[in-house]
């Protein structure tokens, strides 16, 4: 899998999506410099974007279609007696486990693909998400 970082540039507010690779990157948009990876061995060590050194864990996956999947299975379970609900359960699992993981940094937003995920990090944290809100403004 390509190993990409995915981020919104903070002079032209565009999405950027980049190989990660080595060296200083620019937003190909507006030319603004985005940052520096200083290597791919340390690169979850801290944010390439902004220097923030917190990240969590989520799935790549489309939040609209996963609720779209839902609301699907709310409207049978009364045609269906509620004999829907573990099919969608099943559905549910299966995609769950073919989703890949993704690193997110707390701080920008940005989002880390195709990287080897590292086992301290956990899923998003409300406490510390609130943390971070300031910088997302």
């Amino acid at each position: 899998m390509r190993q990409t970082i995915t981020y919104r540039c903070s002079q032209c507010k565009k999405s950027c999506e980049m190989e990660a690779r080595e060296g200083s990157f620019s937003c190909p948009h507006c030319a603004k410099p985005g940052g520096k990876v200083d290597s791919l061995d340390n690169l979850l060590d801290q944010c390439a974007i902004c220097q923030c050194r917190q990240f969590y864990l989520s799935k790549d996956f489309n939040q609209v279609l996963g609720l779209l999947i839902l609301a699907v299975g709310i409207v049978l379970v009364p045609k269906t007696y509620g004999l829907s609900l573990p099919l969608f359960a099943l559905v549910d699992w299966v995609l769950y486990k073919r989703v890949p993981t993704i690193v997110n940094c707390y701080q920008c937003g940005a989002i880390f693909r195709g990287l080897v995920t590292p086992m301290h990090l956990k899923p998003f944290s409300h406490p510390t998400g609130l943390r971070y809100d300031k910088f997302r403004r």
